[in-house]
This record gives structure tokens, C-alpha cells and sequence, in this order.
């Protein structure tokens, strides 16, 4: 049964229930959408540097061939670092990469995904991103002994 054109949606009561007794939910009204409050009006979001860090850290560990990637601790120095200046973020990274593979190339993959992921997230620009390859770790196939 299809209702007029230029007809009234159902009031609640005119809904019918559905299958067990439950009155049906009113349909949704396509309404005009709220206007976009601007940027400057909606607050700040502050993304604190331990957590750009964190997000760096695992995205490198998502990268084909990485390892390990060492995340800095209160007691280890090194490992994974931020430091963001308004809208741009640095980042130093230390991994342990897979042997043999070429470093350069795991290098560039390691910095195209993690300033991908870390704008993606955070909306932060990456500025650069140094890598510090701490370790190699022989592929499970390969037998140096």
C-alpha cells in the first residue's frame, strides 16, 4: 500500500508493530543537516607526543621485513620518539629489520607508511622521520651457522 503524494508520514499510532508485538520505530526524517560549526569554534584537540610516538611505532611494525620496533621506556633511552611543533610532527624510530633484505628499501616503505598512518590518525603532517636500524635479524630459512 503506497500512501498519496504530498501525504503525511504515519503518526506513531498509525505504525504498525513488528512480527512479536513491538511497535515499530518512527522513520527517520530527512531533515536539513545542522550547520557545520567552522574549526576555530569547535575546541582543540591536543595529541600528546607518547601517543604520536605509539602510533608511529605501530606502523612500522606493520611494515613487511621490520622486526621489532623499540619503543622508548623510563629506564631504556633510544627507541621511538616524537616531537610535534603546532601541525608537524618528527619522528625517530629504532627497529630491528630482517636479514638480508635491502635496508634503503625497508628504510623508505618504514617512512611512506608511518607518515601515512600518522596523518591518517592525527591529521599531523610528518616533517621527517629518522631510522635507526639496531638489529638483524636472520630470516627462519636462513642458516648462517
Amino acid at each position: 500500500m503506497t500512501a498519496p503524494a504530498g501525504s503525511a508520514p504515519p503518526a506513531p499510532a498509525d505504525i504498525p508493530p513488528e512480527p512479536g508485538g513491538v511497535p515499530a520505530r518512527e522513520p527517520a526524517h530527512a531533515g536539513p543537516a545542522p550547520a557545520a560549526v567552522p574549526p576555530e569554534r569547535r575546541g582543540r584537540t591536543d595529541i600528546p607526543e607518547r601517543v604520536v610516538a605509539r602510533i608511529a611505532a605501530q606502523a612500522a611494525g606493520e611494515v613487511p621485513h621490520v622486526h621489532r620496533v623499540r619503543e622508548r621506556g623510563a629506564l631504556t633511552p633510544g627507541g621511538t620518539q616524537a616531537v610535534v611543533h603546532d601541525e608537524l610532527a618528527v619522528l625517530e624510530l629504532d627497529v630491528s629489520v630482517d636479514y638480508p633484505v635491502p635496508l634503503r628499501h625497508v628504510a623508505e616503505e618504514i617512512r611512506r607508511h608511518v607518515a601515512r598512518r600518522v596523518h591518517d590518525l592525527t591529521g599531523l603532517s610528518v616533517g621527517h622521520i629518522d631510522i635507526g636500524v639496531t638489529d638483524l635479524v636472520p630470516s627462519r630459512g636462513d642458516d648462517t651457522s
